[in-house]
């Protein structure tokens, strides 16, 4: 299976935001990513999370999301956005999926590999993230015990899939508050091949313990920030 990656668009209508995110810009990448993933034949798109920006008002955010929508599906390729905690402090998941038209993520399972999608935008005291009210140095995944269960269903080449980071080489305000919980989980399934991440805007690549960490360049900040992946 061939999947192009990428990871913090955070497109919104303004040029830039901050030192280095250049919001409005995204939107061209995206288009280039997605040229790219066609020509190489790619079967399944993934954003790693924080597609889009806060702006103003709520309708302009909705204007985005739309926007972002038709682009996306412009070229014909599934794909699957996880929500990150810029989505997820201007839409509820809801709303988020409702106005892409789906790309909503669900586990795959081949007789080749199994992927796995985890939504880390809820708070440490189990609380899911609302729109207007997010922490990003506050991100946890309810029920990993779940994780373990759904590994196990799994055959022996799982590939996990989030925005928010487990690697242990990251900051640990980027990373899960529960991230050594869930790290032993998948450790111990001894199934799990890569995980994939984004919300780290440098990128970084690690191996722990036979696990492969990736995480993905922030696209709002850097040019040819995708990856195409053949598993």
């Amino acid at each position: 299976m061939k999947i192009g990656l990428y990871a913090d668009p955070h497109y919104a209508n303004r040029e830039k935001s901050g030192e280095r995110r250049f919001n409005k810009a995204s939107l061209q990448k995206i288009k280039d990513a997605y040229a790219a993933f066609t020509a190489a034949g790619c079967e399944l798109a993934v954003c790693l999370g924080d597609l889009a920006d806060s702006d103003r008002p709520h309708e302009q955010e909705l204007e985005n999301l739309t926007l972002l929508s038709q682009t996306i599906h412009s070229f014909h390729i599934p794909t699957f956005c996880i929500m990150g905690n810029h989505d997820s402090f201007s839409y509820g998941a809801e709303e988020f999926y409702r106005v892409l038209g789906g790309c909503e993520p669900h586990d795959i399972h081949t007789p080749e590999c199994d992927l796995i999608f985890l939504d880390a935008c809820y708070f440490s005291n189990g609380a899911r993230y609302a729109r207007g009210d997010t922490d990003w140095r506050d991100t946890f995944l309810p029920d990993a015990a779940a994780l373990g269960q759904r590994l196990a269903a799994c055959g022996n080449k799982v590939y996990i899939f989030m925005h928010q980071n487990l690697d242990p080489e990251i900051p640990e305000v980027l990373r899960l508050s529960n991230a050594a919980e869930v790290i032993d989980i998948i450790e111990k399934s001894g199934k799990v091949r890569t995980v994939f991440q984004g919300h780290h805007h440098p990128g970084h690549r690690t191996v722990r313990n036979g696990i492969e960490y990736v995480s993905l360049p922030a696209m709002c900040e850097y040019d040819g920030a995708y990856e195409i992946i053949e598993l």
